[in-house]
């Protein structure tokens, strides 16, 4: 493979980037418990993980738009008490200022509401390395699809066989096949190499300083 052809990673967030997944769970923990009185079970948990609110929907149908609104109250209410607590996993700022030196475009897109995943990156010192960030409202659809990974090419003003996505979920790994793009399966975060595996990403890598090396 050709490493010189790239000019741009792209990123996923949530268990790829920061360590916020834990107070996701906790937060739609809290949110169900609240409406449903009852707590989510490991299923639930992975079901939702790096998944925008609609899949509430798709995981409880039997539920009113109004109950789901709820919930979605209750869980964004608990997420935003606690989310200053979010840390950047380790060696994370490391990496992403060695790309930058060396001149790729960063990018990042994510199912969570922008004002949300700025202020997470803002707390943890990492919003200036990304040229372009892209949340919930930016995107017209949401992975397994390619087509908030081909919007953020498009807005970096690069094709997207010049580009590597850097995700956790396998949905991360989906939509970047689909996009034509390099897929990077990130283990060091929520990645899990029973889940990444099966779905064939380019890499799989155990720290962020594989990726440097890479490039």
């Amino acid at each position: 493979m050709d490493v010189n052809r790239f000019k741009a990673v792209l990123f996923d967030l949530d268990g790829t980037l920061i360590n916020s997944e834990w107070l996701g769970t906790e937060s739609y923990n809290y949110g169900i418990q609240k409406i449903l009185n009852r707590e989510i079970n490991e299923v639930e948990k992975q079901y939702l993980l790096g998944k925008p609110f609609k899949a509430l929907s798709d995981l409880f149908p039997y539920l009113s738009s109004i109950e789901t609104e709820k919930i979605i109250e209750e869980t964004l209410d608990y997420y935003r008490k606690y989310n200053h607590m979010i840390k950047e996993y380790d060696g994370i700022k490391e990496m992403l200022q060695i790309l930058k030196e060396k001149g790729f475009k960063l990018g990042l897109v994510t199912a969570k509401l922008k004002q949300n995943a700025t202020k997470e990156l803002q707390n943890t010192g990492l919003y200036p390395f990304f040229e372009v960030v892209m949340g919930k409202e930016d995107c017209q659809d949401f992975k397994p699809s390619p087509v908030p990974l081909l919007q953020l090419a498009e807005k970096l003003n690069v094709r997207p066989i010049e580009c590597l996505y850097v995700g956790d979920q396998p949905t991360d790994i989906q939509a970047t096949h689909s996009a034509n793009m390099i897929s990077v399966a990130a283990l060091w975060g929520e990645g899990k190499t029973e889940r990444l595996s099966p779905l064939n990403p380019t890499f799989l890598f155990n720290n962020p300083y594989q990726l440097t090396q890479l490039l």
